[in-house]
């Protein structure tokens, strides 16, 4: 079984509407044409209008260099463009002039785990949890970077400081959900994907991940159940119906098995793993012309396992 291994990385992108709390310190005048401009750039990246909002930071910074609060949405702007190495070079001008602030630290680590330096991110983020250690999504965030360098028990303690903070944290019980499947610790992943489920109902991913974590105890005929909702939620997702194809083969329904990999290959030819497998039902039906057909094209496709198919049961 393949469990959902999309990780949700929690963004502060929208801290660009809170900026005028974050910097009240600068002390702008009430019709300050610098403080006019940053207010023109909010409203406008509130609108999505991530270009013009741009153009008015630009203006703000040549008004003034030294202010913090244009550098710092410019650089979320730009997070938002996915233009990461210029939003990276905005939170660093926004350190240097606030070195206090945790938020720039954040979202700088942010861009830097867009990067994938995720030896980087998690350096700010541990800079900005110094700083404020109450933040919930820098924990969160340190975990996910941890995750993808395979560090698997430290991932899941900065996801448990993270449901400390914010008990309501459905994506850090997903992701210690995760980090605990790879640990091998099954029934604490199956109870975190239940909580993150509790929380949000509407994340097709948690269903999958929970029904692979269920087959990987056995429990096949639950795992199909969690399967069909997540395939509900996002038909497109190839991972939920591999597994629910995969499941039906363990409960020995060959039927149910070969007509979910029908569908599979209608809709995702190329997968030599789902020919193999198909294979594997049409044997079982007694159709071995048919089952010597599927294992050829899944060698075409790569597959090992369908090669030692084909010299076992086709001559």
């Amino acid at each position: 079984m393949t469990i959902q291994r999309n990780l949700i990385r929690h963004s502060v992108l929208f801290s660009v509407f809170l900026l005028q709390v974050l910097f009240t310190e600068a002390g702008y005048a009430q019709h300050n044409p610098q403080k006019d401009l940053i207010d023109s750039g909010i409203l406008k990246a509130k609108l999505g209008d991530f270009k013009e909002a741009i153009k008015d930071f630009n203006r703000a910074i040549s008004l003034d260099s030294s202010e913090a609060e244009p550098y710092y949405n410019r650089g979320v702007v730009f997070t938002e463009q996915k233009e990461f190495d210029k939003a990276i070079l905005d939170f660093t001008k926004v350190i240097q002039i606030k070195p206090s602030y945790p938020e720039p630290y954040y979202n700088r680590g942010l861009a830097k785990d867009y990067l994938k330096d995720f030896k980087g991110a998690i350096s700010d983020y541990s800079k900005a949890l110094a700083l404020k250690e109450a933040y919930p999504e820098a924990y969160h965030n340190r975990g996910l970077a941890k995750f993808d360098l395979g560090d698997y028990t430290q991932a899941e303690m900065d996801f448990s400081r993270a449901i400390q903070y914010q008990p309501a944290f459905a994506e850090a019980f997903y992701n210690r959900g995760l980090c605990r499947f790879n640990l091998k610790d099954l029934p604490g992943s199956i109870q975190d994907f239940n909580q993150a489920i509790r929380l949000d109902t509407l994340q097709g991913d948690y269903f999958s991940s929970r029904g692979a974590a269920k087959a990987a105890t056995g429990s096949f005929s639950d795992a199909i159940h969690d399967f069909s909702i997540s395939i509900e939620m996002n038909p497109g997702e190839i991972n939920p119906r591999l597994n629910k194809a995969l499941a039906f083969l363990y409960l020995k329904q060959y039927q149910d098995a070969l007509e979910e990999y029908n569908q599979i290959i209608e809709r995702n030819p190329a997968i030599g793993e789902a020919y193999a497998n198909r294979g594997v039902a049409k044997q079982f039906l007694g159709d071995i012309p048919g089952a010597c057909e599927d294992w050829k094209m899944a060698v075409d496709a790569g597959s090992v396992k369908a090669k030692d198919y084909l010299l076992k049961f086709c001559h």
